[in-house]
């Protein structure tokens, strides 16, 4: 396994930045095209997809990325047993799914299109080839199956963008692209002759195996399905303002979700070869520097961003500045979950977990029939109760120090929200956004490069790599 922290991290950075961009523009036309009522009813029939995919992968996710971590001759192997039980699951739970709500459904073309999914879905490798050092394919492929997706709305939209059936097909034909590569990329992968013999099945139902499993797949459910279970509780105007707000808070805190793809790998290795602590400790730094300016500027430019997507999404901006909150709280958490988990200690992982996803369920069954900012809410606290219940967690083995993870990354937050603040008085709206955007990006990286790059930017990730064990640095360049 040879790749460095700064080659991928530019991967990850340059590739995914790009595939978000792609993404969010294609929804920002959709929702443009569809309007509140009828995009809660689009992102609600992914949502069912994407929670069949969930539950067929029975949160397999990261315990075979541990396994492909230490048995990296065995990754083809472990992948493509992954691969033919996720499929199988996913087609069992869809059939069944799919008759009920032809039966009960008065779109059943579409969710039927929809329900496909769960089979281009078996074939995603996000994590999965991260360790194996192969980040940057699957980057490559999701961002082609991006440009392909954006490229076919263009299309439906110039052919009067009405039908929903058509952009189910086309979200489809987009995650079939996907699966394409997946399968030539694994056909790849280096071969071992007695992996199928000494590798592990990746879904293994030992108590432990099942443990970590429900904790995941908890967590992952209410991450992919909170837009429908908002949609069921709340109705389809507001999932489709809550939608908006979760499609632009994800595109916003992309630097930390490619962080935490990048870091993962160190996070498991570094408990066989390098300092956990010290890991742990850089991972929640760098996190702080992806996260707080980023969304500290979207708190600002909140109802200028919702409007993008139309004047009538204006009623989604209160429920962005909770999700952007909410989002930085997960993050943080989940590199608090890693370094639980790649410490083996599978049991506070999942209970980690599963304990804030049935919180949050909870919530949003408490309070049905609010407003999208409601359901907001909900998911900012679960996600208090996500990073408290990983700070406790950690507590006694190695805990992190938050005052230096958190001190300079504010202070560029502050610079990026007074930049942008200022901005804003020199336009009115709709006018103020892009320079408000501009000028906060600005702030943002002169500062960040004060306060923290200047002087070691070639020696970017050395610190990483000299406490993970994954890529040895040199003596000089450790920090």
């Amino acid at each position: 396994m040879t790749h460095t922290v700064r080659s991928t991290l530019v991967a990850l950075g340059l590739g995914v930045g790009a595939q978000r961009l792609l993404q969010l523009v294609t929804f920002v036309l959709i929702g443009r095209a569809l309007g509140t009522e009828r995009l809660g009813t689009f992102a609600t029939g992914l949502a069912i997809a994407s929670v069949l995919t969930v539950i067929a992968g029975a949160g397999v996710r990261n315990l075979l990325a541990r396994e492909v971590s230490r048995a990296p001759g065995a990754a083809r192997e472990l992948l493509v047993r992954a691969i033919r039980t996720r499929l199988g699951l996913g087609i069992a739970l869809a059939a069944p799914t799919g008759w009920a709500l032809a039966e009960f459904s008065d779109r059943p073309l579409f969710f039927g299109l929809c329900l496909l999914q769960v089979i281009p879905a078996a074939f995603d490798l996000k994590h999965l080839l991260d360790a194996t050092g192969r980040a940057p394919r699957e980057v490559v492929i999701e961002t082609a199956a991006a440009a392909l997706q954006l490229g076919l709305v263009i299309a439906w939209l110039q052919g009067g963008g009405s039908q929903l059936a058509t952009l189910a097909l086309i979200t489809l034909a987009s995650r079939s692209l996907y699966a394409v590569g997946a399968m030539l990329t694994i056909a790849r992968l280096p071969h071992s002759p007695a992996a199928p013999d000494s590798a592990p099945h990746p879904l293994a139902r030992t108590r432990t195996g099942l443990a970590v499993s429900a904790g995941q797949t908890a967590h992952e459910l209410m991450a992919v399905g909170d837009v429908w279970l908002v949609a069921l509780l709340f109705g389809e105007i507001a999932a489709g303002l809550y939608a908006v707000a979760i499609r632009i808070t994800t595109a916003a805190l992309v630097p930390s979700a490619q962080l935490a793809r990048l870091l993962l790998p160190h996070m498991l290795r570094a408990n066989n070869a390098g300092d956990p602590s010290r890991t742990v400790q850089t991972a929640l730094r760098a996190t702080a520097f992806a996260t707080l300016p980023v969304a500290a500027g979207g708190v600002l430019v909140a109802e200028p961003l919702v409007t993008l997507c139309g004047a009538e999404f204006a009623l989604a901006a209160p429920a962005l500045r909770l999700t952007l909150i909410a989002g930085v709280l997960q993050h943080f958490g989940w590199q608090l979950s890693h370094a639980l988990f790649a410490g083996r200690r599978d049991r506070g992982y999942a209970s980690g977990l599963l304990w804030p996803a049935l919180l949050h369920a909870l919530l949003l069954g408490l309070l049905a029939g609010g407003t999208a900012a409601t359901a907001a809410g909900a998911m900012l606290a679960a996600n208090i109760a996500y990073l408290g219940g990983g700070i406790l967690l950690a507590r006694g083995s190695g805990a992190p120090r938050w005052a230096p993870a958190l001190v300079a990354p504010s202070l560029v937050a502050a610079a990026t929200v007074a930049a942008a603040w200022l901005a804003g008085q020199v336009l009115e709206p709709p006018f103020a956004l892009p320079l408000q955007l501009v000028a906060g990006g600005l702030a943002c990286a002169t500062t960040l490069w004060l306060v923290e790059l200047r002087g070691r930017v070639l020696r970017l990730g050395d610190g990483l790599a000299a406490a993970s064990g994954l890529v040895q640095a040199p003596a000089r360049n450790r920090r």
